[in-house]
């Protein structure tokens, strides 16, 4: 019995592949860069709510098959946010651990985000628990990091606040001020609502063509909140492939630009062939919700996406699961694989 036609399948789908990415073509000048951008600013142009902005997924992280964190998002339409101009409410929660060599540090973070109609944020509160624990010394830390955030009258406004028990100790930090110059950047996990702008905006039925591309600033703030950056997201939809999950209807592919705030507005430059290479890519469902996450940079963590419904947040997570499964190998056991 003979295999071809499977062999065949999988040249097909892997020539479908190498065709879909060689039909985005790599911007090459700043023209071309700025047309991308016109067009994210006019996809974004938006008045009330669009039903498909409006979502919930969740993600589970995995070292060597142990669960090692867990996250979920949530986008809503505000409500009972009078006077605050915003459209959209994001809401993200994580818990993450990772253990090994007699230490172990577990990340509790959550973030609450009023955004305009456009998805550009307008104000939002972080908070961390960090709790760090060294066996070896039998010592435990603990730390509460709190922040806020705000974009008013086109300056970003980033201030760290303190719990009030370490308020008493210790001076506050001065806020940080940045002008926007007109940029209105989107947090990143509000992303996947540019796919749903452009979904409402096929009038006939979304055909996604990857040679459309959108350029839009996202905001990374990060859990860690010791920082932030601003980001242009290289965006293309496509149509599914043969390998993505059951019940993709599109897929959407980012890449990270560079960028900088300038007087003039948000300056990109055209990437270099190692950045236009560096493409991640989310199936997303016929409401614009992801099937499936990108590998993370850290080769060891795998992440699955999760039912939103029944993941819990907060479940405990086990320290010395984790850290057997990120245990490095002996050299032996190695040659044995």
């Amino acid at each position: 019995m003979q295999r071809r036609p499977a062999v065949q399948l999988t040249v097909i789908c892997a020539l479908i592949s190498a065709f879909a990415a060689a039909s985005e073509a790599r911007p090459s000048s700043e023209s071309d860069v700025k047309k991308a951008l016109e067009r994210g600013a006019a996809l974004r142009k938006q008045t009330q709510v669009v039903p498909q902005v409006v979502q919930k997924y969740a993600l589970i992280m995995k070292a060597g098959g142990v669960r090692c964190g867990q996250a979920a998002v949530t986008i809503e339409a505000a409500k009972g946010e009078a006077g605050s101009g915003a459209m959209y409410k994001l809401s993200e929660q994580l818990k993450a651990a990772m253990a090994g060599a007699g230490e172990s540090v577990v990340v509790d973070y959550s973030g609450t985000f009023l955004l305009a109609a456009d998805l550009s944020l307008l104000s939002g509160q972080m908070r961390t628990h960090s709790k760090l624990d060294r066996k070896e010394a039998d010592k435990q830390q603990e730390v509460v990091s709190q922040a806020s955030v705000a974009i008013r009258d086109d300056t970003l406004i980033w201030e760290l606040t303190q719990p009030k028990e370490e308020a008493k100790e210790t001076a506050p930090k001065p806020a940080k001020r940045i002008p926007m110059h007109g940029v209105r950047p989107v947090p990143k996990n509000a992303l996947f609502g540019v796919a749903a702008f452009a979904a409402a905006a096929a009038k006939d039925g979304w055909q996604p063509d990857p040679k459309e591309s959108y350029c839009v600033p996202t905001l990374d703030l990060g859990w860690e909140m010791d920082n932030f950056a601003i980001e242009p997201a290289w965006i293309t939809f496509a149509p599914p492939a043969p390998a993505d999950p059951k019940g993709c209807a599109v897929r959407m592919n980012v890449r990270w630009l560079v960028g900088a705030l300038e007087e003039k507005g948000l300056q990109v430059e055209p990437p270099e062939p190692a950045v236009w290479q560096a493409r991640q890519t989310w199936p997303l469902d016929a409401r614009c919700c992801p099937l499936a996450h990108p590998l993370p940079d850290d080769p060891r963590i795998a992440v699955e996406a999760a039912d939103p419904e029944k993941l819990d947040v907060n479940a405990p997570l086990d320290l010395e699961s984790i850290s057997a499964a990120l245990k490095p190998k002996d050299p032996k056991e190695q040659r044995k694989d």
